[in-house]
């Protein structure tokens, strides 16, 4: 296995390979996304479908069934209010899909992580780098920094209209520029190490 990265510079048109290729064996795993929450277009949730702890138990079930095979689960609706709420925000977990006995639903999430092992499962977070949407925490911050695809009005472009609610683009290099790219990413990252 390749060492942990130094954080220099990597030069991958020396090699033509990845610096850090094949983390998770997908090729050998059951990958799947796991719906556990909607949001409708008024920007609430739609439809619980999965709380962390149904869940556990679905991957639970999927263990036994596949024999143990390892599987890679995207967990999809996690955030605010379910699946595409205030993209480009990471920074809540959807308080709906709490277990009873824990004081979050970070908590929860964590756990989920960490209890899915038991069953060869590495659970992951579905995230959109590419929507935002006007009721985001972080919208008028991406506004006033041009990081909402504008027209040459100023006017910003409105994308595809996802659960009823429409999206807006993000412009990557925008972004990227003012440093809240890095500061999301770290900021996903703190909230759930595991």
């Amino acid at each position: 296995m390749n060492p942990e990265p130094s954080g220099e510079y990597y030069d991958y048109t020396k090699t033509m390979k990845p610096e850090r290729p094949w983390l998770l064996p997908y090729h050998q795993s059951l990958v799947y996304l796991m719906m556990l929450a909607t949001r409708g277009g008024d920007g609430k949730m739609d439809k619980l479908y999965l709380t962390f702890e149904q869940a556990l138990d679905a991957i639970r079930k999927i263990h036994n069934l596949t024999c143990g095979i390892p599987q890679i689960v995207y967990l999809i609706g996690w955030h605010h209010e379910g699946h595409d709420s205030k993209y480009p925000d990471w920074s809540e977990v959807n308080r709906h899909l709490k277990r009873p006995q824990d004081a979050t639903a970070r908590d929860s999430l964590r756990w989920l992580i960490r209890e899915a092992r038991r069953y060869r499962a590495t659970v992951s977070l579905h995230l959109n780098m590419f929507d935002a949407y006007p009721d985001s925490p972080l919208w008028d911050e991406y506004a006033a920094k041009d990081i909402i695809a504008k027209d040459k009005n100023g006017q910003v472009i409105p994308g595809k209209a996802w659960g009823g609610m429409m999206s807006y683009q993000i412009s990557y290099t925008q972004e990227w520029k003012h440093g809240l790219v890095q500061k999301r990413i770290d900021g996903l990252l703190a909230m759930i190490p595991e």
